[in-house]
């Protein structure tokens, strides 16, 4: 099943993509619009007419093999979406403005009470539980798989970043709908994060065990039903790493392989992965959390914020890459599962500028939410505690279920690698192979966690700085 659907997200986002950037258009492709809008009355055609006699000639001869006819209907449903929001049904003069053919997205943190965090995950559940392919797949899982067969050349060099910019856009597409980005930061300021009122129903639902409460309730993965184990290994983002990723200038500096203090931007979301456990946790189906989709979008705007940064001083990121010898990680490298499209297209300010993203709260209002607060002593937002009665979830159901589907012996794929943790969590994660993290090397391994009442929290590196320099380096943050 697998065989026929992955081939299907590929040949979308290849159309996605080398429609929207206008490079690397398939020949065949690119001819038929040109030959439809020149030969059309002053070069006036329907975007819905330019669909119907191009995209359904293309796309039924390369995947009619390996698709079913709803599955091929399913994807030019999408794609007539992205072209009618982008042009309300109305007429193309040229092909250029065909181009633009994915609206604009403005994403919010998801406790602001503008980011329509619940249509967005009642969206979500929906993609989930659609089964109406008939192949027993759902359109959720579909694109969740994908991430299973780029892990090699999406993860562990500079390919990260770019090919999940690419992936978020392609669910925000199945959705309909803006993906709220988790800004961890917030959480992480807490006494106890597991505390956060992100953890109920009214957001992710409950983080221990199976996840039984909220709008993700009851969702099963290839590796067993949906498990969070929150707070065992790990550490949600933290300011301070953000802003020491954010005072450097060259996307080298935050790459995984390039980074100079072997500090960088996939390293700090990866001990997020870690700190959720369960299905977060492994590299390959992670994605099947659909917490994935707003950690990654705090991820994506933090690049984003390091690229408006770029260009304050004069550093184009669109060509700042970062050398590497890694397979399919090379900016003229074919991205892996999407045919015609090439890295480099991950880099460019056109595909940056569809999205828009808002601040993350910020005091005094911290975007009016219910959810989080001012500390004005910090002179930051930090996440509230979610009630007593609030269902939590049980841990030992976590534990048991990680045993039987075999994610706590690794049999399902690597979880992420853990660079340091936080002081705070129990280190009793259900996928680390606690046997091989111990023998990581120290540079990278921080040690048993030093609870006293006055540090919190460890982390690596710490920025020297005062506080208005901080703000100097990063007003953007």
């Amino acid at each position: 099943m697998c065989k026929a659907v992955i081939p299907a997200v590929a040949i979308l986002l290849t159309l996605y993509m080398t429609v929207v950037s206008g490079n690397y258009l398939p020949k065949t492709l690119l001819e038929c619009f040109d030959h439809k809008v020149e030969n059309s009355l002053e070069g006036v055609v329907l975007a819905q007419d330019l669909q119907k006699h191009c995209l359904d000639m293309f796309l039924h001869p390369t995947i009619k093999k390996n698709m079913t006819t709803d599955e091929v209907n399913y994807l030019q449903s999408i794609f007539r979406k992205i072209i009618s929001e982008s042009n309300h049904g109305g007429r193309v003069k040229r092909r250029t403005q065909l181009l633009e053919v994915f609206p604009k997205r403005i994403r919010r943190e998801v406790r602001d009470p503008m980011s329509n965090w619940s249509k967005y995950s009642a969206a979500v559940r929906r993609l989930k539980f659609d089964m109406s392919s008939g192949t027993g797949t759902s359109r959720y899982d579909t694109i969740a798989d994908l991430h299973r067969i780029a892990v090699d050349e999406a993860h562990g060099g500079p390919n990260f970043l770019p090919w999940h910019r690419l992936y978020l856009l392609i669910f925000e597409t199945a959705c309909g709908m803006a993906i709220p980005f988790w800004d961890s930061s917030i959480d992480f300021e807490m006494a106890d994060p597991t505390e956060s009122k992100i953890w109920t129903e009214d957001y992710f639902g409950n983080g221990f065990g199976e996840v039984e409460s909220g709008p993700f309730s009851g969702f099963d993965t290839p590796i067993g039903p949906l498990i969070r184990n929150i707070g065992s290994d790990g550490s949600l983002f933290q300011k301070t790493g953000i802003l020491r990723l954010l005072s450097k200038r060259r996307f080298a500096e935050i790459n995984v392989d390039t980074s100079p203090d072997g500090d960088s931007l996939e390293d700090q979301h990866g001990q997020v992965h870690i700190w959720c456990d369960g299905q977060m946790n492994n590299l390959e189906r992670s994605p099947f959390d659909p917490i994935f989709w707003s950690h990654h979008c705090f991820v994506d705007y933090i690049w984003e914020l390091f690229r408006t940064r770029q260009k304050s001083l004069g550093i184009n990121p669109a060509t700042d890459f970062s050398p590497t010898n890694k397979t399919g990680h090379s900016p003229n490298d074919e991205a892996r599962g999407i045919t015609g499209y090439l890295n480099v297209d991950g880099y460019s300010n056109r595909i940056a500028k569809l999205v828009e993203y808002k601040l993350t709260p910020s005091c005094p209002k911290c975007s009016n939410s219910d959810a989080m607060h001012c500390d004005r002593a910090k002179q930051m937002c930090i996440a509230d505690d979610r009630t007593v009665n609030s269902y939590v979830g049980h841990q030992e159901d976590a534990v048991k279920i990680a045993n039987k589907y075999g994610l706590s012996k690794g049999n399902h794929g690597s979880a992420f690698t853990l660079t340091y943790r936080d002081a705070r969590v129990r280190v009793d994660s259900v996928t680390l192979v606690y046997r091989i993290v111990r023998n990581t090397p120290k540079r990278l391994y921080y040690g048993l966690p030093q609870q006293t009442k006055k540090s919190y929290y460890r982390v690596p590196y710490t920025y020297k700085g005062s506080f208005k320099k901080r703000l100097s380096v990063t007003k953007w943050y």
